[in-house]
């Protein structure tokens, strides 16, 4: 049985057409069809799209049939990607160029795959091929920073050194995964890449973390008898406040939410590709209890294009939620600003 997967959506047949698995010793999807007739004769295509990419094979294979269809098949051998990898630096021109991030967080991302790099193979990392993104490149890396730091280490201050070199590698490596996540791929369509799903999936030893300072209850208490006062003053904070301690929502979800993320009950905190919001971490639906509902619908006349948060535009719930409402909180809950 096919895979459904692997079907190339086009437009100018109704024939369904696969992707192929390569012949032996290659790697790359291969389209096969069998071509309109020319001059009384048909012929049997057999055609590699030069990636590994699902998507981009499927986008290149259709864009390959099509030309079969419209062009008698001479304009195919063009669309097929180049033959070597692309480099670290046209990864990253096209990320920085298509990320819907914050400036500084796609700053931050871009920098720590170029260290990463730049810590395993010396030279200049935008030079080097995206075939370089192995497991094995994050696993050299945490050796090497550890080595590092164990050559001036002393018995006094190892532990500490170690814990703090594990906390800043974990963050390293985080955030150059990001850079080729699954949901930001469709950034690279046209650019031949290397299988990332290792570089992806691997992961450093993870620091040894305490356990959280539990909060003081009185302080809790004391911030639960402000929320009244606070749903008069600032009804953008309050529902983001109740977003917040009701429902456990980060800041970044509170901000993007809207009435329509609301069904039976629950709120859907997963990938919305036409909003540009992807959760951080795992998608999920989160239970929402009735009184807490009725509340946040209470400033719906508040709010603009759906959001949950009352405000006139992105800038206003901005800064109710990041600004004015941990500033709030942090009254109560130390750190919190």
């Amino acid at each position: 049985m096919k895979d459904r997967k692997l079907l190339i959506p086009v437009r100018c047949t109704t024939r369904k057409i696969y992707l192929q698995h390569p012949p032996a010793g290659r790697n790359d999807w291969h389209v096969r069809f069998t071509s309109p007739a020319i001059d009384g004769s048909r012929r049997e295509i057999f055609r590699s799209t030069g990636t590994k990419e699902i998507a981009a094979a499927k986008r290149i294979a259709a864009q390959i049939i099509e030309s079969f269809w419209t062009e008698g098949g001479r304009g195919a051998e063009r669309l097929k990607l180049r033959n070597d990898n692309a480099t670290i630096g046209e990864l990253l021109e096209r990320y920085e160029r298509a990320a819907a991030q914050r400036p500084r967080t796609v700053q931050c991302n871009a920098r720590s795959l170029r260290l990463i790099v730049r810590t395993v193979h010396s030279g200049n990392p935008d030079q080097k091929p995206t075939s370089v993104l192995t497991a094995g490149l994050i696993r050299e890396f945490e050796k090497r920073r550890i080595q590092r730091i164990e050559k001036h280490a002393t018995s006094l201050n190892r532990a500490v050194l170690i814990q703090r070199t594990r906390n800043s590698t974990a963050s390293f490596v985080r955030q150059a995964r990001s850079v080729v996540a699954l949901r930001k791929m469709k950034f690279y369509e046209d650019l031949r890449l290397s299988d990332l799903t290792a570089f992806r999936g691997e992961s450093v030893e993870p620091p040894q973390r305490s356990l959280p300072r539990p909060l003081d209850m009185k302080a809790l208490k004391a911030m639960e008898a402000a929320v009244p006062t606070l749903a008069e003053k600032d009804p953008a904070v309050y529902v983001a406040h109740l977003l917040f301690s009701r429902l456990g929502l980060r800041n970044i979800e509170i901000v993007n939410a809207r009435t329509h993320w609301i069904s039976d009950g629950s709120i859907g905190i997963i990938n919305r590709d036409e909003e540009n919001f992807f959760p951080k971490g795992c998608e999920g639906w989160v239970p929402i209890a009735r009184d807490v509902l009725r509340e946040i619908m209470k400033f719906q006349s508040l709010t603009t294009y759906n959001y949950l948060i009352p405000g006139k535009n992105h800038t206003e719930r901005h800064k109710a939620v990041y600004r004015r409402h941990s500033k709030w909180v942090s009254q109560w809950i130390k750190g919190r600003a």
